[in-house]
């Protein structure tokens, strides 16, 4: 989740001015009848608003509590939602990226959650680990939000594709057997209904997954992205290195058309879809996409919805990793309906709204119990993604990160520049560009 580069002190004392001039509204509406509760969502959903009023139905029906939903986008969440809290026109709920939730924590703009509501929920072991990571900034022992349900990503894979040219699932186990099979695809010279596939589809430095992608691979060669102390970057390790080199290099190598690293991953998928490459990586939602029919948006019906399975990350030398990202619902200081607003929160957070919410959207649960239920237990791809939750890793929940995530997208850019024009790729030149990057980083990491 990217965060629009604001400085931090900057943000902090001119929302600390306006937590001061606001005070506490009381938690009546207007016609003095129970509370209306005003919650921003982002479109988790082709109908994000209806898709999340028929989930909190039966809480509106029992509680008397009415839950207005407004529909925010990505690209503007951000800014609305900090500018929102600066001037004191808050609503009592929102949505908010796993990655915001620290920095918007530290602005003082977020109501701590009470040990009591933490243990009403089941306390942190309900939930998913990684989840539970970003709740609040690292070591300070505050929950500021809670987790509503998370993001992973896996392998698609078209089988077709695999049986024609003699590919099996076992050879996606590993970096050692990953691109063996990518050069028996290669060779296959596949073509499905008269259209060219490539071995692998993935996008380049315009998608919005900059980050997102290149991460599993760091970790998977023992990288990282900070020191555990946090006062260093380490993304110039060789380690980093080996992982974002095996990664772009696999465009290098001929298996990904360079083309591709003009698209982002939303194009990425679509090429999928119609038959343009036989594998690439994305989250669970394209499950939903692939099994839902044409006339409501998706993509039922077509070869690759017939002729699809999931795989987990090829294991790299240091283990499995995927990003887990996700959401989480945070109540602000300035809410005019805090008790209400938590009341929602434990609402979604329950187990039989946690599946609704996951089965209409494609996401996956943040509680742990709801990946019991038959539609997460009972299909196999969907429990890949299970596991991958499991195996997944996210960014340090520290307040810098928003300020830091732009740099490292810009610096891992150039790369793909270098990749998309056909320039000397070599691990010198990977390690030449994360070495700015950490200069840069550790220039916002010491600032006072």
């Amino acid at each position: 989740m990217k965060i629009k580069p604001l400085t931090a002190s900057l943000l902090t004392g001119a929302l600390a001015a306006a937590l001061l001039a606001a005070g506490c509204a009381p938690a009546k509406n207007a016609a003095g009848g129970p509370p209306v509760v005003e919650l921003w969502v982002m479109p988790n959903s082709l109908n994000p608003i209806g898709d999340l009023e028929k989930v909190l139905k039966p809480f509106e029906e029992k509680s008397g509590i009415k839950v207005r939903i407004t529909s925010v986008d990505w690209g503007a969440a951000w800014s609305k939602i900090t500018t929102a809290a600066t001037s004191g026109d808050v609503p009592d709920l929102a949505q908010l990226g796993s990655t915001w939730v620290s920095a918007i924590a530290a602005m003082g703009a977020l109501e701590p959650v009470s040990r009591e509501t933490v243990a009403a929920l089941g306390g942190a072991r309900a939930f998913v680990p990684v989840a539970w990571t970003t709740t609040g900034i690292e070591g300070s022992g505050i929950v500021s939000a809670l987790p509503w349900f998370v993001d992973a990503r896996a392998l698609y894979f078209r089988t077709d594709a695999f049986k024609k040219s003699g590919v099996a699932a076992k050879d996606l186990a590993s970096w050692g057997s990953f691109k063996p099979a990518l050069k028996k695809l290669y060779d296959a010279d596949l073509v499905f209904d008269g259209q060219p596939m490539a071995p692998l589809g993935i996008a380049g430095k315009n998608d919005w997954n900059v980050i997102h992608s290149l991460a599993p691979w760091i970790w998977m060669a023992g990288g990282d992205f900070l020191s555990a102390d946090r006062k260093h970057c380490v993304i110039d390790s060789d380690q980093a290195v080996k992982g974002v080199s095996y990664y772009m290099g696999l465009v290098k190598d001929g298996f990904v058309p360079t083309e591709y690293l003009e698209l982002n991953t939303a194009q990425v998928s679509a090429n999928f879809n119609s038959g343009g490459c036989a594998m690439y990586f994305d989250g669970p939602y394209e499950i939903k996409t692939l099994t839902r029919p044409a006339e409501e948006g998706g993509a039922g019906g077509s070869p690759a919805a017939k002729n699809f399975s999931v795989a987990g990350y090829p294991r790299g030398p240091r283990g499995k990793f995927t990003f887990v990202g996700g959401s989480m619902l945070g109540v602000f200081k300035q809410s005019r309906n805090k008790q209400a607003a938590f009341e929602v929160i434990k609402y979604l957070t329950s187990k039989q709204p946690q599946i609704d919410y996951a089965r209409a959207t494609g996401f996956l649960p943040a509680r742990a119990q709801a990946f019991e239920d038959p539609y997460f237990a009972n299909d196999p791809n969907r429990r890949v993604f299970k596991e991958a939750v499991y195996y997944g890793r996210t960014y340090p929940a520290i307040p810098s990160w928003g300020l830091l995530e732009p740099i490292l997208t810009r610096r891992l850019g150039i790369l793909w520049d270098y990749v998309t024009a056909g320039k000397d790729f070599k691990p010198e030149t990977v390690k030449d560009q994360l070495k700015l990057a950490k200069k840069e980083v550790e220039a916002i990491l010491n600032q006072k």
